[in-house]
């Protein structure tokens, strides 16, 4: 296997850190980029500066550009859409354009929002329809980056993301734990049906398709299984020991003043899935991957309905 150099944009992110690590187990060396200046190692740089990002990369001559880097929370985006819209697309697009004038691999990370929920499983052949402004701009990245060059290049899109990220706040877990020990009511949807995916086999799905330049275009990925946010959140009890009451079930008619929701989002895997080597993980193996934030360690101890559920070598 060739060791590939490669620039890693979102490095310090629940699925840019999965990244990171995945390349080191390879043997690639990479250079991770960051909008977070305290992150170790990593070179900070937003996507919205053109400039910026074009002299740091012709000075790398990367072999390859993986960008996971994004506003991706659909609130985010909206308080601030035309600054969401310079990292989310046009910062993007201009990967794309390095990318292609370097010669270099790009690998650019899209979302299942694209789609509006109404007949999953979606392919990736399916026709776009996203609700809601990030799925706008996630849907606009896409074509940009398309239309840029269909060599050496893949758009992945994927689901919503298990694991442990950097911060320990921004994965689901991570979040309904941090709500349990802040007192904070939690309310999930049992009519909001997700495909969830792993970051750690997401990551491994990246590298594997970085190392493949036989494999071009737009692909879909996931998990196994499909499962309510609601559902979702009784397994991530379950495996940190805690009770299902920590958690209320709600429904989408509920809460109106939220922005529109895709009621239900999947994938149809193929043809990815059976082109390579890495599977995709199902949600017993997602939950096992599942870790409980340092900061927490105390808590847990005192507060956890059965903390012998959650096995960790503290």
């Amino acid at each position: 296997m060739m060791v590939v150099k490669v620039a890693l944009f979102g490095s310090s992110g629940l699925l840019g850190s999965a990244v990171s690590s995945a390349l080191g187990k390879r043997g690639h060396s990479y250079i991770p980029y960051s909008n977070q200046v305290s992150v170790k190692n990593s070179r900070k740089i937003c996507l919205s500066d053109s400039e910026q990002l074009t002299r740091q990369l012709l000075d790398e001559w990367p072999d390859a550009i993986i960008n996971c880097a994004a506003i991706s929370s659909p609130d985010a985006v909206t308080q601030n859409p035309e600054f969401a819209r310079a990292i989310n697309v046009d910062g993007a697009i201009r990967l794309a354009e390095i990318a292609s004038h370097l010669g270099a691999r790009y690998l650019h990370i899209s979302t299942d929002m694209v789609f509006d929920g109404s007949s999953s499983p979606y392919r990736s052949t399916d026709i776009p329809n996203p609700l809601g402004e990030y799925g706008i701009q996630k849907l606009d990245a896409e074509k940009g980056v398309l239309a840029v060059t269909d060599e050496n290049l893949v758009v992945l899109r994927i689901t919503l993301i298990n694991g442990n990220s950097p911060s320990a706040k921004r994965s689901p877990h991570e979040r309904i734990l941090r709500a349990i020990a802040n007192g904070t009511p939690l309310t999930l949807f049992d009519n909001e049906i997700r495909h969830p995916c792993s970051a750690e086999n997401v990551a491994s799905a990246m590298v594997e398709l970085m190392e493949r330049p036989n494999l071009n275009g737009l692909f879909h990925w996931a998990g196994v299984e499909e499962i309510s946010r609601y559902d979702l959140g009784l397994r991530i009890l379950d495996r940190f020991g805690f009770s299902h009451e920590r958690i209320q079930r709600g429904q989408l008619k509920d809460y109106p003043e939220k922005e529109a929701r895709p009621r239900h989002l999947a994938f149809e895997l193929a043809p990815l899935a059976g082109k390579l080597k890495t599977k995709p993980a199902t949600l017993l193996e997602q939950m096992e991957e599942l870790t409980l934030p340092s900061d927490l360690f105390d808590w847990y101890r005192n507060h956890a309905d059965d903390p012998s559920r959650y096995v960790h070598k503290f």
